[in-house]
């Protein structure tokens, strides 16, 4: 396959209400220094079901989860991650050792990842949620081409998350959480942890469900991994993507 996918986008906000949003972090907060590996040029465009808010608290530590898997995945290393991650996830059961990967060297990443938040539940101390990736959009440029990391099937995922204290009862509250930056400069996981991620759901019904929540048509998408590609797929402003908190 010698041409690039068509890109066709929806940006879908699950929330078309104008409440008021709290503020996540303070300035003070603000991680000086935190920028996404040098080798990673794809962005994230989220899209949610409807009732299922984007900058709702649950949703946010989601977000900013779902992002820092993938990001200390494709570098290699547990910093990689927002900050917070690390600390979000040291009492996750089986977390992945980001440290020690078996490719030799990091990939150049060009293109647009598409997630969406298929299902979100409360739990006695938290929330779970399934979540559906489309990495097929994202490649790997060698030699002048460009190679999708993945087939056309989008990944059904099932994340388990425990809830501070004080924030579970204020799960419904939307707070600052969009916005043109590609990262947050500040811990957006404000307390909430990772107890268990199933980067496989074990609902075989989330993959169909994920497969049409894609922006692209299946017969448009690469039909198996690693296809050779002239250009990439387009790298998409990233959505909703966060704020720069240390101007808030």
């Amino acid at each position: 396959m010698s041409t690039v996918l068509a890109a066709v986008v929806v940006s879908v906000s699950a929330c078309g209400t104008h409440e008021a949003k709290t503020l996540i972090d303070t300035p003070e907060s603000a991680v000086a220094g935190y920028s996404v590996p040098e080798n990673v040029d794809y962005n994230i465009r989220w899209s949610a079901e409807s009732g299922i808010d984007l900058l709702s608290r649950p949703a946010v530590a989601v977000r900013a989860y779902m992002e820092s898997y993938y990001l200390a995945i494709h570098g290699h290393a547990l910093s990689a991650g927002y900050p917070g991650f690390a600390d979000a996830t040291s009492q996750q059961r089986d977390r992945v050792d980001f440290d020690h990967s078996n490719d030799p060297e990091l990939e150049q990443l060009v293109g647009t990842q598409f997630e969406h938040l298929l299902v979100m539940n409360p739990t006695e101390d938290g929330w779970v949620a399934t979540v559906c990736s489309g990495n097929y959009t994202v490649m790997a440029e060698k030699d002048g081409r460009f190679f999708n990391l993945t087939g056309p099937s989008p990944q059904a995922e099932t994340v388990r998350m425990v809830a501070p204290e004080q924030a579970q009862s204020a799960a419904s509250e939307r707070i600052v959480a969009e916005g043109a930056e590609r990262a947050p400069s500040a811990d957006v996981f404000a307390g909430w942890t990772i107890s268990e991620h199933e980067p496989a759901a074990r609902d075989q019904n989330a993959y169909a469900e994920c497969d049409s929540r894609m922006p692209d048509a299946r017969d448009v998408r690469p039909q198996k991994a690693n296809l050779p590609h002239d250009t990439p797929y387009p790298t998409l402003a990233p959505y909703p993507g966060w704020p720069r908190y240390d101007e808030n």
